[in-house]
């Protein structure tokens, strides 16, 4: 082969070779589109530069959820991180090219009254005034506290008998349904909310004030790790618990925040524990005697559109070691 040959073959390969690079890349940031959230990310990243807890707190996700769809669309190029100082945030990408014409034809056929970016553009909103104004919590916290049929027909489900676990008892709990936390609020339990992060401790502190005396709000970080409780209540945030493994982790979790004898309330989507097979009531009591629970109340809830499943469980004696506690092989 002469030299003019092999320039030639050479030119050749190296073009074979983008050809295929540009491909794979454009292969990528089509996966990395190809779900409702990642969109709904996009759409909130281009409005303005966003962090992870932000954004987290916006679409009612957990941070490392959010963290590893941020990361997905970064490594996709629709998507760059900024760091000033200690923030990190997220920006729409900034050179031309393929990702930069999908991220634009993305957000002129994105629908802007879809229901679920309405409602994290508003939560975006509300964080960004209350962060500049304090005054202005109280409206944010308002639209953050969920009230509705749901929270309704859950405190009508439970509260007879959460009434009375409740009763003198050291409750932590952690839900977005105002009438829950109504009716937390106005029993005798010394009650503890848990907030999740730094918007939720805000949003909660702002509720708190118009409150009886007596009732803490904490983050997770504050909450000391020898303090046990009666009683535990989780009502995990929709969307939040998404495969049996996060809800395996949940229960642990309440396991070590209770005494001897607790109690933990929890409300799951009711179709969760499908994705193993068998009646997810089944299932559910199977992981909890997995995770060292007896299971004593199962109720099923429905309204507006959400099936949902309501546990009560009473922790047994302490063992030496839960050894199978995430195998959730439920």
């Amino acid at each position: 082969m002469d030299s003019a040959d092999f320039d030639l073959y050479s030119y050749a390969m190296l073009s074979n070779s983008e050809i295929k690079y540009d491909s794979e890349f454009m292969v990528r940031a089509l996966r990395a589109v190809a779900d409702p959230a990642r969109l709904r990310l996009l759409r909130l990243c281009s409005d303005q530069a966003t962090s992870v807890s932000e954004l987290a707190a916006a679409t009612a996700d957990s941070e490392p959820n959010v963290s590893r769809q941020l990361k997905q669309l970064a490594l996709a190029g629709l998507l760059r991180r900024v760091r000033r100082g200690q923030r990190v945030e997220y920006l729409p990408v900034a050179e031309s090219g393929f990702a930069r014409d999908l991220f634009g034809l993305l957000l002129q056929r994105l629908d802007p009254d879809d229901p679920a970016l309405r409602e994290a553009r508003a939560r975006l909103r509300a964080i960004e005034v209350a962060a500049r104004n304090p005054a202005l919590l109280r409206a944010a916290t308002h639209e953050w506290l969920q009230s509705g049929r749901l929270g309704r027909t859950l405190r009508v489900a439970i509260e007879g008998e959460l009434m009375r676990d409740l009763a003198g008892a050291r409750v932590l709990a952690r839900t977005q349904h105002r009438e829950l936390l109504e009716s937390l609020s106005n029993s005798d339990a010394q009650l503890t909310l848990r907030a999740r992060d730094k918007h939720e401790l805000a949003l909660l502190k702002a509720w708190s004030q118009d409150q009886p005396a007596g009732l803490e709000v904490r983050a997770n970080s504050e909450l000391r790790q020898q303090e046990r409780f009666d009683v535990v209540i989780d009502m995990p945030l929709a969307g939040e618990i998404k495969d049996p493994a996060q809800l395996a982790s949940l229960i642990s979790r309440a396991r070590a925040q209770l005494t001897d004898d607790g109690i933990l309330w929890c409300a799951i989507p009711y179709d969760l524990l499908e994705q193993t097979g068998g009646a997810p009531p089944t299932r559910l009591r199977a992981l909890l005697q997995e995770l060292a629970f007896d299971c004593q109340s199962l109720i099923p809830v429905e309204a507006e559109g959400r099936h949902l499943l309501v546990f009560r469980a009473r922790t047994r004696a302490r063992r030496a070691a839960v050894a199978p506690a995430l195998s959730v092989s439920v």
